[in-house]
């Protein structure tokens, strides 16, 4: 099985060294790194390696696993979706700041002999949720059978806000026409990350693809939630947009000066979120709310409006949105 210890060189600088047996020699082999983060990317790849490769035979997990190999198995595996852009940096940050924080006997401990009560004493509350997950992944890979930590109880969701009609229009009716084009996009269903993404190269006369999201300022391919769709384009958003840009790489909503790409701070801090707090909106999603309002309202099924909006589980769609396709049922005999 692959290994990943940890040592400390003539300088007190930490090093991380991770051995592994490969596929085709069969011979052990071994790499120094000098940061966690590529050490546990390398453990995690070839971990993944060897239980691909397991056979009908193989015994089941065996007692290299501690805890602390645990940890690096899912932080490697954590690495491994940020290199892909399915999580966010700081989402990635705050995992490797939870985990490596973790100290004590317990990093010792084989997993197989860890109970929820090891977990409450050693481990603070914050870190649960990410210790759970890389149970949760072992289970995926069929090395244990149990979750050793509870499932965390599950908060009530807040009711949505939902502005009015006329807040909306009258919004449109005011705003800069840079932020008109973003609201508009949050009208359509898209999440901010996903509106600050669309480029003339992905809207026609007719349709508005989403299939890229925002990250730190910089424009990624793919969708950090959700999957990828396409909603028809609004009449009078087309009217608000520069017909010389279409099929450009340039944002739809963009710095007004260099013309690239906005970071989620323009909807939280900046121009944006002034012209929406001077029309009752708190929030951009709030937006999003009013287009699933207004898709309930004209008859679209449930699991139509879930596609339009990018959910992946119509599940979510159902929890939050719920309440709005409820339409009330005629109860009288006659």
């Amino acid at each position: 099985m692959a290994s990943i210890k940890e040592s400390t060189d003539a300088n007190g600088q930490s090093k991380y060294y991770v051995h592994w047996k490969d596929e085709k020699s069969g011979h052990g082999r071994r790499r120094i790194f000098k940061n966690i983060d590529d050490a546990a990317h390398l453990f995690w790849q070839k971990q993944n390696i060897e239980l691909d490769c397991r056979t009908a035979n193989w015994s089941g997990i065996d007692h290299s696993w501690t805890f602390r190999k645990l940890i690096f198995f899912f932080l490697g595996y954590q690495a491994n979706k940020l290199e892909k852009n399915i999580i966010r940096l700081s989402s990635y940050s705050k995992c490797r700041h939870d985990l490596l924080a973790v100290q004590g006997a317990i990093l010792e401990k084989n997993v197989l002999r860890i109970s929820h009560r090891d977990i409450t004493d050693s481990v603070r509350p914050g870190c649960h949720r990410w210790i759970r997950s890389a149970f949760f992944l072992l289970e995926e890979k069929r090395l244990i059978t149990f979750n050793p930590v509870d499932r965390p109880v599950r908060r009530h969701r807040r009711p949505i806000t939902i502005p009015s009609r006329e807040t909306v229009r009258n919004l449109l009716n005011t705003a800069p026409q840079r932020e008109r084009i973003a609201c508009w996009l949050g009208i359509c269903g898209l999440r901010l990350g996903e509106a600050l993404a669309v480029t003339y190269e992905d809207v026609s006369h007719e349709t508005i693809k989403i299939r890229r999201h925002i990250v730190n300022g910089v424009i990624r391919e793919g969708l950090k939630r959700g999957v990828e769709r396409q909603v028809r384009m609004p009449r009078e958003l087309l009217s608000l947009l520069n017909m010389e840009h279409f099929g450009t790489t340039q944002p739809l909503v963009s710095n007004s000066f260099t013309g690239a790409p906005l970071s989620i701070n323009y909807g939280t801090q900046g121009i944006l979120q002034k012209t929406l707090s001077a029309h009752g909106i708190r929030r951009f999603h709030h937006l999003r709310h009013f287009a699933v309002s207004r898709l309930a309202a004209r008859g679209v099924d449930i699991t139509h409006v879930s596609r339009l909006i990018g959910h992946v589980n119509i599940r979510t769609t159902i929890d939050v949105y719920g309440h709005l396709f409820c339409a009330p049922v005629d109860m009288d005999l006659d």
